[in-house]
């Protein structure tokens, strides 16, 4: 089977206004008239005055032969239909030598076919409002095909592309295809039968179908709807969806920005709780280098064993994490007292002196904070230095 490009199809233009008897992959061929098929769907090409071109065709004869498309072995009228009309007609009045006309021909598959079709008898007959529509639409849907099936190459926009095949301007064809796509069945029916035009049906099709139906019963009541009142309700429609918009988009702009502020508060929370348990770790590390110290400096096995203790709980599931360096303190003091009471003044006496230095290096005056119900460090052993019973304090 042949292979067709673009300029092949804008070439049956030529072909058809008779430019050119000669056709590039075409051949000729004899057939009866009879043999020859119409094209499935011919809405722009009207067999009129049939009867006068068959009576021409008796007396100068057939100057131009019909062209045709073999698709699957059978032939279909690309240009000429009204020709092979006349030829029928002239076969039927007794002419026999109609029995076998001249026709040229070529292989081709139904999407070019249809291109074909549509290119070379697009320009042959003034189209109405409705048929130039439908001419855009199935030119699409062929090419659409055509580049599917055939392996088509298709440059530049596919709408530049129907125009020039068409004879008609890209924005004409922008308004075809959105009346094709869009338009509702009863607006259609309108423009077929001459009630709207191209403009009308163009507007109308912006608007949502209730309308639609609406404006074309109005027409087929014989009502006056211009153009331009159905724009003013499209300008109307398009004005109010635009501060639907405008308010939705502001809408979503203040739901992102509460979301971004949220997610922020989340952050700086997140940012504050590290911040806050590294200055706990911190302190727990202070705790237990104070304690190390202690151990280092003292000589008592019962101070060591004081510390270990601490250190134990320190580094257990022992709750811990919402302690201040009082509460540490405290604890400390308690756990050395419950643990290893044969501790001696001199090496608590120490553990202060290593206390209150690493109070001075952390900048921190652990001796006067308190928690609520407990004294402090620097009390506790003033009581122990005095005589007080460690048990009892």
């Amino acid at each position: 089977m042949a292979k067709f490009g673009i300029n092949d199809i804008l070439n049956a233009r030529t072909r058809a206004a008779g430019a050119s008897r000669e056709a590039d992959g075409y051949k000729e061929i004899y057939l009866n008239p009879h043999e020859v098929k119409d094209a499935p769907e011919n809405t722009h090409q009207k067999l009129e005055g049939i009867e006068e071109l068959a009576d021409s065709f008796l007396t100068v004869g057939q100057e131009q032969p019909t062209v045709l498309a073999r698709i699957k072995g059978e032939y279909y009228i690309i240009d000429g239909h009204r020709r092979n009309a006349a030829n029928i007609m002239n076969l039927q009045r007794g002419h026999k030598e109609y029995e076998k006309v001249l026709y040229r021909y070529a292989d081709m598959s139904e999407a070019m076919y249809e291109l074909r079709l549509l290119a070379g008898n697009g320009y042959t007959q003034p189209l109405t409002a409705y048929e130039k529509t439908r001419l855009v639409e199935r030119t699409k849907a062929a090419l659409v095909r055509a580049k599917e099936e055939d392996g088509l190459e298709i440059q530049g926009k596919m709408r530049d592309l129907i125009a020039a095949m068409l004879n008609e301007s890209p924005t004409n064809v922008a308004r075809m295809e959105s009346i094709s796509n869009n338009a509702a069945p009863e607006v259609k029916e309108q423009l077929k039968s001459g009630n709207m035009g191209i403009t009308a049906a163009y507007e109308a099709a912006k608007l949502p179908r209730e309308e639609q139906r609406a404006i074309a019963e109005k027409v087929a009541k014989g009502e006056d709807v211009r153009a331009k009142e159905i724009a003013a309700k499209v300008a109307e429609k398009t004005a109010a969806k635009a501060a639907e918009d405008a308010e939705q988009a502001q809408r979503d702009y203040e739901r992102q920005q509460e979301e971004s502020d949220k997610e922020m508060e989340k952050a700086e929370r997140k940012r504050d709780e590290a911040r806050e348990k590294a200055l706990e770790a911190a302190e727990a590390a202070r705790h237990a280098k104070v304690l190390r110290e202690w151990v280092k400096e003292s000589v008592s096995a019962a101070t060591k064993a004081a510390a270990d203790a601490v250190l134990k709980v320190s580094d257990s599931d022992t709750p811990q994490e919402d302690w201040n360096k009082t509460d540490w303190v405290v604890f400390s003091a308690r756990e050395i007292m419950k643990r290893a009471d044969k501790v001696s003044e001199s090496d608590l006496a120490k553990l202060h002196a290593i206390m209150e230095r690493s109070k001075s290096a952390a900048g921190q005056d652990v001796e006067g904070e308190r928690v609520p119900g407990q004294m402090s460090v620097k009390d506790y052993l003033r009581k122990v230095e005095s005589g007080v019973k460690r048990d009892e304090v």
